[in-house]
Formats: C-alpha cells, sequence, structure tokens
C-alpha cells in the first residue's frame, strides 16, 4: 500500500493521482504498463513517485482499495442489502444489470480490471487489500442479519466470513482457468455461488455439532 507520504498529500491531490491512475489502468492492458507511463500520466517525477509508492502494484492496490471501501460504505449504510447482494456486487459492479452501489463508471471499469491483472498481482491485491477490507464488513452483515433473525444461531462467523471473503478471489480464478470472458456468464456463475453458499446459512442441526467440534478446536 501507499506510504505514509501519500496520505500526507491534501484530499484533491490525492483525487487527482488516483482519478489520472484509473484511467491509465483502464485504457491499458496491465502488463503494457510501463513505469514511464505512469510517470508520464501522473506528471510526476520518478523520484517523487518512490517517495509515495512502491511500484505500479503498489498504486493499482490503493485504487481497488478505494473502490472497496467506497462499496463498504454504501453497504454499511444499507439495511437492505444482504450478504449475496454484497458479494455479487464486490467485484462485478451490478446485479441484473443495474448498478448496485456508487461508483462511477471509471471506477467500474477499473473494478472489471480485475480479472484480466497477471495472478502474482491478483494475489497481492486478495491478500493486501480485498482480505483486510472485506473480513470485517462480511462480519459486520453477518451481525445484522442475525439481529434481524435471519441467521441460523449456530453460525461461526470468522469461518463464514473467510469463506466469502476467499469466493471472490477463486471465482476470478475459475474464469482465468476455463477462459470465460463472457459478463453475463460471470455473473451468472457468481450468482449461483452466493446462492449456494446462502442456502447454508439456514438452519442445519448437523452443522451445530460440526461448528462445536470446530470451536473447540480453535479454542
Amino acid at each position: 500500500m501507499p506510504k505514509h507520504s501519500f496520505f500526507r498529500l491534501n484530499e484533491a491531490r490525492r483525487e487527482e493521482i488516483s482519478n489520472r491512475a484509473m484511467h491509465l489502468f483502464v485504457d491499458h492492458p496491465y502488463e503494457d504498463i510501463t513505469m514511464k507511463m505512469v510517470f508520464d500520466r501522473l506528471s510526476m517525477h520518478p523520484g517523487t513517485f518512490y517517495r509515495y509508492f512502491e511500484d505500479k502494484d503498489d498504486l493499482y492496490c490503493l485504487l481497488i482499495r478505494n473502490v472497496t471501501r467506497k462499496r463498504a460504505a454504501y453497504f454499511n449504510n444499507n439495511d437492505g442489502d444482504s450478504l449475496n447482494q454484497f458479494f455479487l456486487t464486490r467485484l462485478f459492479g451490478n446485479t441484473n444489470g443495474l448498478v448496485t452501489e456508487p461508483l462511477n463508471e471509471l471506477e467500474i471499469k477499473l473494478t472489471e480490471t480485475f480479472l484480466n491483472i497477471p495472478e502474482d498481482v491478483l494475489l497481492k491485491v486478495y491478500l493486501n487489500v480485498l482480505k483486510g477490507e472485506s473480513f470485517p464488513l462480511i462480519k459486520g452483515i453477518l451481525r445484522r442479519m442475525r439481529v434481524d433473525g435471519y441467521l441460523r444461531p449456530d453460525l461461526d462467523d470468522d469461518l463464514i466470513a473467510f469463506m466469502f471473503e476467499s469466493m471472490q478471489f477463486n471465482l476470478v480464478m475459475f474464469f482465468r482457468e476455463f477462459d470465460i470472458k463472457d459478463s453475463k456468464l460471470q455473473h451468472r456463475i457468481s450468482m449461483y455461488f452466493a446462492d449456494f453458499m446462502g442456502h447454508g446459512l439456514l438452519e442445519d442441526h448437523q452443522y451445530a455439532a460440526l461448528v462445536s467440534d470446530f470451536k473447540k478446536a480453535k479454542e
């Protein structure tokens, strides 16, 4: 993630850097973007860039973190959204063809690049950004669903949050493995698995015994 010096910049300057960088990553394949292109697009001297970022991957992680937090704020303030809706819109930006969170067009295009970045960068983004950002959010949604009476009482929040969190990464890897590029098909597959996992949140007495054993093992 960016160095502390970046966050000491005023908000307008940070937004300017982020917007210019988003256009760069949206306009060009990730592998084709050279550091010279980064410096030119940001109108930034190499020494200044490295004062703020480690490398190109670091800059991209910042952008993904920004849109992730923007979506998180939306879901945290919307009582009507379920865990399934949260998952479906985390990476793909829409449900049933309708925008369900307040990302602008450029930010939505940026999330679509996530499906095509190199695998080492994908893993870096997942471990350094999505994992830390989505885990507490999903746990919060689970707590809210429990209060509203939707969750079975024997669920282990850590286990379920981790499963939903890692599912988004694994789905991207699945699309790559089988060369699934059709966005509508990607959405249908994502919807299927979100619904499939959602059924596991229903009452199941056999699962209660498993969770009991799992909690003992954690202790």
